[in-house]
């Protein structure tokens, strides 16, 4: 089976996103077997309409532009104001996208609200840790303030999923200025250090909007680059991220899977 693509640059969280439709239980093989063709991919989703699914069945804002900026593209808008329905999110997800150049956007999404936020404990390298959790539904996020070494972190993200229970989970190593995440999905499975990460980028800014008074604004440097986050209070009293970034779709193409 021939399965179409479009291979996109979030902010260097290189995101590939099959528009030939696939069913569910077929999702991660070719996941799988796109990754596999195309070496720079971090993660898959697919994209029909305005629904976007991920291979994992997470929430991703990186995926979420990405889609948005396909859906300019393939329906020559200059700019849209679109509501999504994402895998991860339980409501649509809202989308301001607008082209700058040929194949390029920028875009701000309405990340979802989190559905939980506690500390917890969890082992890195032989060390007790307790650490607050953020926890979106179809993905959670850990703050982690302090450095600590690539293997360790990449076997205690592996147990620490396992022992939440979580179909994913990031590491999310932040200062308050840059941010490098570190993202484990179960199935496909999947460990990527992210050149940049949308849902971990909100997730730090709930955290600071949380020793802040409810409210955050700032810009965090990623290994791809740079994404700006904006936390205030909702209506619930839930903290409420709006994400901002750019992306580039670099083309598309098809694989025979």
């Amino acid at each position: 089976m021939k399965t179409g693509y479009y291979l996109v640059d979030p902010t260097g969280n290189i995101t590939l996103l099959a528009d030939t439709p696939v069913p569910a239980e077929k999702r991660a093989q070719t996941a799988r077997a796109l990754m596999a063709a195309e070496k720079t991919a971090e993660q898959t989703g697919f994209i029909e309409g305005k629904t976007l699914n991920m291979a994992g069945g997470e929430f991703c804002g990186n995926a979420t532009l990405s889609a948005a900026a396909v859906y300019c593209l393939k329906n020559s808008l200059s700019r849209a104001e679109l509501d999504l329905f994402v895998s991860g999110a339980s409501r649509p997800v809202h989308v301001s996208i607008e082209k700058e150049s040929e194949k390029e956007y920028s875009g701000t999404v309405d990340m979802p609200e989190p559905l939980e936020i506690k500390n917890i404990e969890l082992i890195i390298g032989g060390s007790a840790v307790t650490a607050p959790a953020v926890d979106f539904g179809g993905i959670t996020h850990i703050i982690l303030t302090e450095k600590a070494g690539k293997t360790e972190s990449e076997k205690s993200i592996k147990s620490t999923c396992e022992s939440l229970g979580a179909q994913s989970l990031g590491f999310i190593f932040t200062d308050g200025e840059k941010l490098t995440p570190l993202v484990y999905v179960t199935n496909p499975e999947t460990l990527v250090w992210e050149s940049s990460c949308a849902s971990g980028t909100a997730a730090a800014g709930i955290y600071f909007a949380q020793k802040n008074g409810g409210f955050f604004s700032g810009k965090f440097t990623e290994p791809g680059g740079d994404l700006e986050i904006r936390v205030r209070p909702g209506e619930n009293g839930k903290p409420m991220p709006s994400l901002t970034g750019k992306v580039k779709i670099i083309k598309k193409d098809s694989a025979e899977i």
